[in-house]
């Protein structure tokens, strides 16, 4: 039981500095098998979007993150077919809501994190700000008067016997 209670902080404390990141990951990962299982058996052709892009590399509302899914206008979407004609590429997409609203919620409750901030107000106020300052070198002659009293004699303390108990 001692040993057991310890561990338990430890991964507790653990769990709230990185854990989140973890799960984060993990339902970003479901959420991508959901919809690339959906688009595999059709069951999305209804909702998909088509917009074509002219020069997607050189285009800066387009930004691709990875094969199968593109950020275009600020909107995710995952890539169900893409078809090339010259320098335009044609999407075929769905729109992924549910994987945007998982990394709004985590941009917020990254911004939220006490312990982040906590953090960052202790590195910006407890440690010192060092400013080099280029000041002109100046020598200054110190003058120190001699002392009249000489400290190296024996100090003499008198002595007096501790009470007696009575």
């Amino acid at each position: 039981m001692k040993k057991i209670l310890p561990v338990f902080v430890l991964f507790a404390m653990l769990f709230n500095a990185v854990g989140y990141y973890i799960v984060y990951e993990f339902d970003r990962y479901l959420i991508k098998r959901e919809v690339a299982s959906l688009l595999e058996h059709g069951c999305l052709d209804h909702e998909l979007s088509v917009f074509s892009v002219y020069n997607p590399p050189a285009d800066p509302a387009f930004r691709r993150v990875d094969k199968h899914e593109i950020v275009y206008h600020g909107n995710l979407y995952d890539v169900a077919r893409e078809v090339y004609k010259g320098k335009t590429v044609t999407f075929f997409c769905i729109r992924d809501t549910k994987e945007e609203n998982l990394i709004a919620g985590m941009k917020s409750m990254h911004q939220k994190k006490k312990a982040a901030n906590l953090l960052q107000h202790l590195v910006s106020i407890a440690l010192p700000v060092t400013i080099e300052r280029n000041l002109p070198q100046t020598t200054k002659k110190m003058c120190y008067p001699l002392l009249s009293e000489n400290f190296a004699g024996n100090p003499v303390i008198p002595f007096s016997p501790p009470p007696e108990r009575s």
